[in-house]
């Protein structure tokens, strides 16, 4: 019996949708818009992306 494919769909699993593609993240705050003390990012401005 030859082993299935797990990446082929099957009856009792539906087809794994592709990933949404991600934006960039502000390499000084890691995306989260804010310095370690608190303050915003003087880099994104507090957007922690584009």
């Amino acid at each position: 019996m030859p082993t299935p494919d797990p990446a082929a769909p099957s009856a009792d699993r539906p087809p794994v949708s592709p990933v949404a593609v991600r934006r960039w993240v502000c390499c000084h705050c890691g995306g989260t818009g804010l310095t370690g003390d608190g303050a915003t990012c003087p880099h994104c401005h507090g957007h922690g992306h584009d």
